[in-house]
Parts: C-alpha cells; structure tokens; sequence
C-alpha cells in the first residue's frame, strides 16, 4: 500500500509527522450516497442522522451536513459542535443517557429533538421545561453487537426503557401534557447481518404498536439507531444494505398500516458506516524487539488506538510499500501497559525500523477515543479531497496539554 486517496502515504507521514489519521472524503461521500440511495427507493420520508460520537472532527461534520445529512448528539458539546458546523436544529436528534439537568436545561433551549433514555429522564426533563414533544428509547430485552462492549440493548445494556414500563413512559408523558411523540431504537453497534434490523423493529413495533393505538398516539418518527456495520478482517462480509433496507421497509410498512400509526418518519444514526472505511492511522516503526514473541513497536499506541484494547477489535495492517507475509508478529505502541497491543499474530511481510506502518478503518471511534494518556501527544488529522490535503486538527503540543492545568502557583 502506497496511496491514500491519490497521495504518496510517506509523503504525507513526512509532511504532517506521525502518528498521524488521515480521511478521504470520497470515501465518506460514496457512503453516505450509497446509503441515501438504498433508503430512498424503499421510503418517502426518512433522515439520515449522522452519529457525532463516531467521529466528531468539525470538517467530517461540514461533509456530512453538505450531502444534506442530520446529526446525532449524545452530549452538550457534541450539540454545540454539531451547531458551530451548520447543522439546522430541526436537523439534530439528541440521544444521551442518565442525562444531568444542567444537560438537559441545555438541550431543551435548541428546539431539537430529544431522545430520553428513561422515565427519570422525562421527569428531569419536566424539571427544566414542559416539552410538547417526547420520545423514549426502549431496550427491546435482546441485543447485539460486533464485541460484547458494543451491544447496547438486552438485560445486560445500561441503555434504555425496558419495554415492560414503556406503556407507563407513555401514558405518563401524555397524562402531563404532551401533545407529540417519537420512539427510539439502538440494540448494538457493527451489525453485519443483514436480517437483524427487521428483526429488532418488527419487536419494536408489536411493542409499541399496540401502546400507541391504545394511547391514540400517531408517532412523528420511528429511530432506529445506528449499528450498521463495516467488514474489520477479510473474512467478514460487506453488510448488504440492499437487502437490510428491503427487509426494514417490510416490517415498517406492515406494522404501521397494523396498527394504524399514520406515516412516521424513519430515522437512521450510521456513525460507523459512513467514517470507519474512510479512514487510515500511519505511523513509523520505531523499534522491533526479538523476546518471548516478536513484537513490532510503533509511535501510535493504544491512547491513539484503543479499540484493540478496549474490545479486543481488530484492524488490519499494511506496510508502505511491501507486500507477501514472512512472518506473524505482535504490533504493540508505547505505553506503559500490557494492554497497549494494536494488534495480536498480525502477518505481516520482512520490517525494519522506520517502515511505515498503515492502520486500516479508523474513521470511526478512533480519534474521537483518543487521548493523551502516558503523556503521549494526540496526532494530528488530515483530509485528501481529490488534488487537496488539508489539515484539519494539528498536533497538540505540550502547550496544548497544559493549557487547561492551573500553573500560577508555580515559581
């Protein structure tokens, strides 16, 4: 591997430092459109809700919201960001969990659409404004997800009504005054299986399905969260959205025709899908050590890069210029901890120090994960467009990292 885009990735590593992210925003768009498409043959009235958390670098905000996607917040700050890249309030959902008041007093000032994750959070809610319109996200009791770390619905998920109490949640909300409602969705993250979404919506609406008829409630959308998913290894299988849209537009139609909920929007939050492939971690061999295993050191470690220690997920690996397989190596960075493995019996072809190593898909929750542990700085950001390199976050210096620290009492 040579090129990111149309850009010689030692070039870049030399011009911009490493470690070092870079995206490619025909990527990004070629997801989102190929995304849009799908929908769009099955749905009249959908949105396209990028998930903020996923990757929240102010410029991929910027991409996503000129191709006429929304977003999804999951914090104040991640608002306030999706709000300072142009983002239209009546194109924001908000999705958070075991939110504070000072949260939700400041959500509920924007005019966008909120996701609670809880009865509580609708009585927090009412605490700081008397909302017309409300929607819950029910924990459907099953879950799934690409590591264990990232299945977000079932007994076992923080996240969530239960569905046991979402008739109490919605007849609670309508007997204090709400006049307009929605209902969310998000079970776990890195789906691949294409007949999952319909399986968790077709749950979803015979659950809600009879509340809201018995409420008279007409939903104004049905979320359905994110979780699609992106190949990490060879083995794994492209996600056939095709089919997964066709499938979702079955159950969706049956159900709301069933039970007589008008036509509520479908909403989607991909994160994931849109970034992850879209982006690619260089960084530089800096030592090889011949011990129990072999192990390669690299300047990026798992402050950088902490999916491999965080879920045990992998990512594949390419070296500049080289190609074939000589040997099977442990892929480790420079931090303090045993955990700090990138990656575990990786094949990789003969290395030297020096050698530019490349890290494939971590357009998403990669940086965003990042920090500045051992004292190791976070790297910089950049993005190929065609003819164009543009950086899009420098290198944090140490100035940076003690900006925020309170120094005057020092000599």
């Amino acid at each position: 591997m040579k090129l990111i885009g149309k850009f010689d990735i030692r070039e870049l590593a030399e011009r911009f430092g490493t470690p070092l992210y870079v995206y490619d925003k025909e990527k990004i768009v070629a997801n989102y459109n190929k995304l849009y498409l799908s929908f769009s043959r099955y749905f009249k009235k959908f949105s396209i809700h990028y998930s903020v958390k996923a990757n929240s670098n102010i410029h991929i905000l910027e991409v996503l919201r000129s191709l006429g996607a929304g977003a999804d917040c999951s914090s104040p700050f991640e608002l306030r960001l999706a709000l300072l890249a142009g983002f239209k309030p009546e194109k924001i959902v908000y999705t958070g969990n075991y939110e504070s008041l000072e949260d939700l007093e400041y959500v509920s000032q924007h005019n966008v659409s909120i996701n609670l994750d809880d009865i509580t959070s609708f009585w927090r809610l009412k605490k700081v404004t008397n909302p017309e319109f409300v929607s819950f996200r029910v924990n459907p009791g099953i879950g799934k997800g690409g590591f264990e770390g990232i299945t977000t619905g079932g007994a076992d998920a923080k996240f969530g009504v239960p569905y046991e109490m979402l008739y109490q949640a919605y007849s609670d909300a309508k007997a204090s005054g709400v006049k307009r409602f929605g209902i969310h969705i998000m079970t776990g993250s890195n789906i691949l299986e294409p007949f999952y979404f319909a399986e968790v919506l077709e749950k979803l609406m015979r659950i809600s399905g009879r509340i809201f008829k018995e409420l008279q409630i007409k939903p104004e959308y049905i979320d359905i969260g994110g979780g699609l998913g992106v190949p990490y290894t060879d083995e794994d299988m492209e996600l056939d959205i095709e089919t997964s849209v066709r499938l979702l537009s079955e159950v969706f139609f049956e159900y709301i025709e069933r039970y007589d909920l008008g036509l509520p929007e479908l909403k989607i939050e991909p994160g994931r899908f849109l970034v992850a492939n879209a982006g690619y971690l260089v960084c530089k061999v800096t030592g090889i050590k011949n011990g129990y295993k072999k192990f390669i050191g690299l300047d990026a470690g798992m402050n950088i890069l902490i999916r491999p220690a965080l879920y045990g997920a992998t990512h594949r690996v390419k070296i500049y210029g080289k190609d074939g397989v000589v040997q099977m190596v442990q892929i480790c960075g420079q931090i303090c901890e045993n955990s700090d493995i990138l990656g575990k019996n990786v094949p990789v072809p003969e290395i030297v120090e020096g050698d530019i190593a490349i890290f494939l898909d971590v357009g998403a929750y990669c940086f965003s994960m990042a920090s500045s542990y051992n004292g190791r700085p976070l790297p910089a950001e950049v993005l190929v467009d065609d003819n164009s390199v543009m950086e899009i976050r420098r290198r944090q210096t140490f100035e940076d990292f003690v900006s925020s620290m309170i120094l005057t009492h020092l000599d």
